[in-house]
């Protein structure tokens, strides 16, 4: 409701995972259970993520916008197992990989999930806009992809 009428709207919205969409981090998840975390129980979605991606999901002002997932965990299967266990927010019916069009998760360079992005998607870092709660440092996401041309946004919060 607070974007004007005919605002640019990113073409694709790119959200990391861990404490970012959801929360423990999976590595923390991984010193308590050594099973495949269960979600809702062990990691929990944060609640304005779920009305983002609800309202990406619903809203006819983003059509034509798609979803994606960055992530530099070393927890890959974890985490595409808690993508397809989450319901989408007010959809039980689906899953939250069923929003999801591209999937970059793996150990690495964030840098390296966003050329693969480009190339997948065919879209400019121009057209993307990126969610994370790691802004610069060693293990900061935001400052480097920023450098890219991709508008990030620091959510220290989730």
């Amino acid at each position: 409701a607070r974007l004007p009428a005919g605002a640019a709207l990113p073409k694709l919205i790119v959200f990391d995972l861990d404490n970012t969409l959801w929360t423990p981090e999976l590595y923390q998840v991984a010193r308590r259970v050594k099973a495949a975390p269960v979600a809702g129980r062990d990691v929990k979605l944060f609640p304005a993520a779920a009305a983002a991606l609800h309202e990406i999901d619903t809203c006819d002002r983003w059509e034509g916008t798609q979803i994606a997932v960055a992530s530099r965990t070393n927890q890959g299967d974890w985490a595409r197992t808690l993508l397809d266990a989450f319901e989408v927010p007010g959809d039980p019916s689906r899953r939250l990989s069923d929003l999801v069009a591209y999937q970059e998760i793996y150990t690495g360079n964030k840098r390296a999930h966003f050329e693969s992005l480009r190339r997948r998607s065919g879209l400019p870092f121009g057209s993307m806009l990126f969610f994370d709660d790691a802004r610069g440092g060693r293990f900061g996401n935001c400052e480097p992809v920023a450098r890219m041309g991709v508008l990030s946004a620091h959510c220290p919060n989730g």
